[in-house]
């Protein structure tokens, strides 16, 4: 698609041409109008990361999460498959379910007790018989999207009844299973060994940029440096709507010895979850950057690993995430927030380069034409 409306800030216009373009104007990093856009032209329409397929291990195993501001739950159902629904009681509103669980056989109100069969379907209303005209059949929940890649879930907030090429997960993402288990194998047999929660006061799209390119790893990130060689590169592959790197190591510092060529695997996936997998042990970290208004993202962590296992180092590993690499990096965003609110910047260039490295800030520019692309066909 090409794009229209590209913006313009105090040094130029935007280009689809990274090396010639001027960087995203500040005022998306703020402004509460172009917040509401993007809520809506996004967040409502594409998929999102919710979990891992473990914490629905058997029948009636569920757990609520949300998209933005809009509430749902998934829950697998006797059939064996993973539904996704708007956690809201189609009476009056309320939320049905809270944190997660299992042996949830019916979903009932707390409210006014209108109870859901798990396929969704209205099968109890009191004191409705003798209403005129009430068909439970047409109160049932409004199903979403669910998506399964490797283990991994996804929902998307369109309704499952709308015939829409964007909710086929594998044309959106081709590949993208293939790079998850061609590097760590069937991630269906992870689980969630920890979670880690995080309110950064800085625009979601702040923290996506920063884990979009490595740019900023030598002087930002100077324990990171150590670990990968910069002038060596493994497997990669770039599709629009996201893109995967392999990194080499080096040997690694004292507390974090490694033998030189192991791997280090990076994702950023469209919109809003970024992944990596550390060396020393089989991981995966899945970092989604939830907005939480125009000015701050609630972002989540989960720390994936194979189930059953013992692995003191990813111990060690969840440490060094914590805090160093995650801790070094909420303070660059927090101040480059501060920075594009201050009068003194709009604009910059991209630092871009024609091979779309990893540590150049390709990345960045082509995560913000697809915020361009969505904004626009919302128009």
């Amino acid at each position: 698609m090409k794009i229209v409306n590209l913006p313009i800030g105090d040094r130029g216009a935007m280009s689809d041409n990274a090396l010639a373009s001027c960087t995203l104007p500040s005022k998306y990093y703020f402004d509460a109008g172009i917040f509401q856009r993007e809520r809506q032209a996004i967040f409502h329409r594409n998929w999102c990361y919710v979990g891992h397929i473990g914490q629905l291990a058997k029948p009636e195993d569920y757990f609520v999460d949300s998209i933005v501001d809009q509430p749902i739950f998934l829950i697998r159902v006797d059939d064996n498959t993973i539904k996704g629904y708007m956690n809201v009681c189609q009476h009056r509103g309320h939320q049905l379910l809270t944190g997660s669980g299992s042996g949830k056989k019916k979903i009932v109100c707390p409210y006014h007790a209108w109870t859901y069969d798990l396929d969704g379907s209205l099968i109890r209303a009191p004191c409705t018989d003798e209403l005129p005209n009430f068909k439970p059949d047409s109160f049932g929940l409004k199903e979403i999207a669910v998506a399964e890649c490797s283990g991994l879930l996804f929902a998307n907030l369109t309704p499952v009844s709308t015939k829409d090429e964007a909710l086929v997960f594998e044309d959106v993402y081709p590949g993208l299973k293939n790079t998850l288990t061609g590097h760590l194998g069937n991630l269906e047999g992870f689980e969630r060994k920890h979670r880690i929660d995080y309110q950064i006061a800085a625009n979601w799209k702040v923290v996506v940029d920063n884990f979009s390119e490595g740019y900023h790893i030598p002087m930002a990130h100077r324990l990171l440096s150590q670990v990968l060689d910069s002038a060596a590169s493994g497997d990669s592959r770039i599709e629009k709507h996201y893109a995967f790197f392999e990194s080499i190591c080096k040997s690694g510092y004292a507390g974090l010895e490694l033998e030189p060529g192991q791997a280090y695997l990076s994702w950023t996936v469209w919109p809003n979850t970024c992944m990596l997998s550390q060396p020393g042990c089989k991981n995966l970290f899945v970092i989604r950057m939830a907005p939480d208004g125009p000015t701050g993202c609630a972002e989540r962590v989960d720390i994936l690993a194979p189930a059953g296992e013992s692995a003191p180092e990813l111990d060690a590993l969840k440490a060094l995430f914590a805090d160093n690499f995650n801790k070094e990096d909420i303070a660059i965003v927090e101040s480059v927030q501060r920075g594009l609110q201050s009068l003194g910047y709009d604009q910059s260039r991209y630092v871009a380069d024609g091979k779309e490295d990893w540590y150049s800030e390709s990345g960045l520019h082509r995560f913000h034409m697809r915020i361009m692309e969505a904004l626009e066909t919302q128009q």
